[in-house]
């Protein structure tokens, strides 16, 4: 689901996927009577303006007038549509039988021109660039005034590759043509005039990315090119070769460059770095110091701290180090800023004169650069503002909260890596997030000129899609509980919250799903939560069988709708175990140094001590079911614990000592950087320097050990995690005449994503609990199993 705000909030559009993947839209209005109207076969809509709606149904464009609540079909032949807000134009492309002509109308659908055999378009920097191929000459047309007629700004024979406007102080466009040298590019000056990157060195490159330059007179690119796999009959893979994905993909080879057009120059950039990000105008860069230690690209992926990062001078050669402590920088929108954490201290690095400022925050605080000099800062239940001229800090909310987020901001990832990312907001108003993890709830805050206003209460309910209108009046948000379908929720800054849809309101039977909470002990020693689930029809003079769903810290789910659906990609449905006459209980794991499988078995232990405390539980019959990370917990569990009836994992590992040391296809890499390091597995060494810890924390070393049947699945492509894992288990408890069923299923992956696979396993799900904890024995694909046994 997804929802869409009519830009004064008057109307919503909400977005439906049914049990078979069928797409339905809602257009609703926000206030009573609250009308709707229900289009499926779509594929784009937009606001025109507060009360116009467009949306293509199959080739048709129907625009639909929301005041008087009418529709009627605009256009027909339609191949595609667009509306560019900025540039107020509405863009209908029509299909090969007219020509692929493309139609411009502004808001009020008023034709300002059409052109004929257009390929596509695309906004670039603000313009409006369209592509277009008549008699075989490629045309690029600027859209010009106000979208009545065009300026042809390129014409050639040859397909053009991108096009994109300079970072630079005049005004032109960058031109990449496909040519049989590779691309070649082009710089385009206002005036028509036309100068060719002229240097033989960089032809044969196929690819080309433009990014912000921190020279005004410069182009700033990176092009590059893989070369092409060996056809040999033999594959040969050398040791010293530093990214293994190279011998399935083929090996990049990139360059980085300043091009001065004017002056006919090309830099390149020093191949020894890495990462180069601009930082302002005032030729300064950011840069990653290679490392020619690493065996493979992924050897720091994990590691704190552990590139040497600094800001290089292109006019001058010079370089200052930023040592950081973590490797994490935040910048502001303009690039001005930096802020790091270095020598346990943060830091407030400024371009224009290469100081840095100690900022007086603690190391938990997250800082947010607003867009006119100030930084946010959010600290536990606090959030401060600290202004850059004049280095005073204050403190503008204090709540009893966990954390607090500011959920308006902006984050784009830079070159230099994702821990390196701008990161700012508009401080005409904030919208934060409290969390309190002692309940478990949220509360939702508008901070603007007016003060502080409370959105939404502290509540337990998941909160998602949260929107917020134009003119900031009007707040929209899904809703949901465990025991409640979602409901889109509506509220004006002087109104209470209304409903303005219920997606699933005829699941009376939901309302009567309780929950109870358990409190218990971590590896650590921390305390840790455990959410019970008890049905619709719990009878407290009874005991109930109990299944267990593990993974990590799962708390923060436990507000999610349990919808009974097939749609289960991971074999668990809760709500159909409830159904089923079954209690689910869904537990937080931590982790500490004896590893993942050790740390697991001694929380579930400390969880069942408590769910034992509980009368109606009948803990002879408690099985307990994962996939993936979860999967791999309950195969080490069974080789460990005598306090489980059954077991179900899928998509598992069972060899920590091979997983580690193979390679993974869906990362593109070796596997061991996900075992040390701060990797999921949390193994925090090598495999070399603790050998018998991976061996204890293998499923595989104590196969022997299962002593309850077990149910295996996994997917027969699956990249993340080889489904010869589970065969090898499989193997293993064979061997040792464990009851135990695999199940392989052609074509899924790490996670099942064929609607007919996902019933069955779900089915399967259900079957296997109702056979080893209910003991129905009716069920003949077990039977087959189990009748030697018996």
């Amino acid at each position: 689901m997804d929802i869409q705000l009519s830009p004064d909030g008057k109307y919503v559009l909400l977005f439906e996927r049914n049990e078979q993947s069928q797409r339905t839209l809602i257009i609703s209005e926000t206030q009573k009577p609250f009308r709707k109207i229900y289009k499926t076969n779509y594929s784009k809509i937009y606001f025109l303006n507060k009360d116009v709606l467009v949306i293509k149904v199959d080739n048709a464009i129907e625009r639909i007038d929301l005041k008087s609540w009418k529709a009627y079909t605009f256009r027909q032949n339609v191949k595609s549509m667009d509306f560019l807000e900025n540039s107020n134009l509405f863009l209908v492309q029509y299909d090969l039988s007219q020509g692929n002509r493309l139609d411009f109308y502004d808001r009020q659908l008023i034709l300002k021109q059409q052109i004929d055999s257009v390929q596509r378009w695309q906004e670039t920097e603000g313009d409006l660039i369209v592509f277009q191929k008549k008699n075989n000459v490629n045309n690029l047309l600027e859209i010009t005034n106000k979208g009545r007629s065009n300026l042809v700004i390129w014409s050639s024979k040859e397909e053009v590759f991108q096009v994109r406007k300079a970072d630079t102080n005049h005004k032109a466009y960058i031109v990449s043509v496909v040519t049989t040298e590779g691309l070649l590019n082009y710089f385009v000056k206002d005036d028509m005039s036309i100068i060719k990157m002229d240097d033989p060195s960089l032809l044969g490159y196929s690819q080309i990315s433009l990014k912000k330059s921190p020279d005004a007179n410069a182009v700033f690119m990176t092009l590059g090119k893989r070369l092409p796999l060996d056809d040999k009959p033999v594959s040969v893979w050398y040791g010293k070769e530093e990214n293994l994905s190279n011998y399935f993909y083929g090996k990049p080879e990139t360059v980085d460059l300043l091009w001065y057009p004017e002056k006919q120059k090309v830099i390149r950039l020093d191949q020894d770095y890495t990462g180069y990000t601009a930082v302002g105008r005032k030729n300064l860069f950011i840069r990653i110091k290679r490392d020619s230690q690493k065996v493979d690209v992924k050897d720091d992926y994990n590691r704190n701290n552990s590139e040497e990062a600094d800001i290089w001078n292109s006019a001058t050669g010079s370089h200052l180090p930023l040592i950081t402590d973590n490797g994490i920088m935040f910048f502001d929108k303009g690039g001005k800023y930096i802020l790091r954490y270095g020598n346990q201290k943060w830091k407030l690095f400024t371009a224009s004169v290469m100081t840095d400022e100690i900022v007086d925050m603690p190391l938990e605080s997250v800082p947010y650069f607003s867009t006119n000099g100030n930084i946010f800062w959010t600290v536990k239940g606090e959030l401060w503002k600290y202004n850059v001229e004049t280095s005073r800090k204050m403190k503008l909310l204090t709540l009893q909260a966990d954390s607090l987020e500011i959920l308006n901001v902006v984050k784009q990832t830079t070159e230099a890596g994702i821990n390196k990312k701008f990161q700012y907001v508009d401080d005409m108003y904030l919208i934060l997030a409290s969390y309190r993890s002692d309940n478990l709830t949220t509360a939702y805050f508008n901070i603007d000129h007016q003060g502080n206003y409370l959105i939404i209460p502290a509540t337990s309910k998941r909160i998602n899609d949260f929107r917020i209108s134009a003119d900031r009046k009007v707040f929209i948000w899904r809703e949901e509980n465990y025991n409640s379908a979602p409901v889109i929720m509506i509220k004006k800054r002087s109104a209470s919250p209304q409903i303005v849809f219920d997606y699933n309101q005829q699941d009376i039977t939901a309302r009567d799903v309780t929950k109870k909470q358990l409190f218990y002990r971590g590896v650590n020693d921390e305390e840790l939560q455990a959410t019970l689930f008890l049905p619709s029809d719990y009878d407290p003079q009874k005991k109930y069988p109990v299944i267990v769903w593990i993974y990590e810290k799962q708390q923060h789910f436990t507000n999610k709708y349990l919808l009974p659906t097939f749609k289960n990609t991971r074999a668990f449905n809760a709500r159909f175990l409830l159904e089923s006459g079954y209690l689910v209980l869904m537990p937080d794991i931590n982790y500490g140094k004896e590893g993942p499988g050790l740390s697991a078995l001694n929380c579930i232990n400390n969880v069942l001590d408590e769910l034992s405390k509980i009368e109606q539980v009948n803990m002879k019959k408690v099985a307990l079911i994962g996939q993936s990370f979860g999967g791999y917990e309950t195969n080490f569990i069974a080789t460990q614990s005598r306090r489980f009836a059954s077991y179900i994992s899928g998509s598992s590992v069972s060899d920590l000592v091979h997983m580690s040391q193979s390679y993974n296809y869906n990362f593109n890499s070796p596997d061991y950087y996900r075992f040390e390091n701060g990797g999921q597995f949390r193994m925090g060494e090598s495999y070399e320097n603790n050998r018998e810890k991976y061996y204890k924390n293998s499923p595989l070393t104590y196969a022997s050990k299962v002593n309850a049947p077990i149910l295996l699945w996994a997917g027969s492509v699956d990249k993340n995690v080889d489904p010869e894992e589970t065969r090898t288990f499989f193997n293993a408890l064979r061997k040792y005449r464990k009851t135990v069923v695999a199940l392989f299923y052609n074509g899924e992956g790490h996670s099942l994503s064929q609607y007919q696979t996902q019933k069955d396993l779900t089915l399967r799900m259900l079957d296997w609990f109702d056979y080893f904890l209910k003991d129905k024995k009716n069920i003949p694909w077990i039977n087959k199993q189990t009748k030697d046994a018996e």
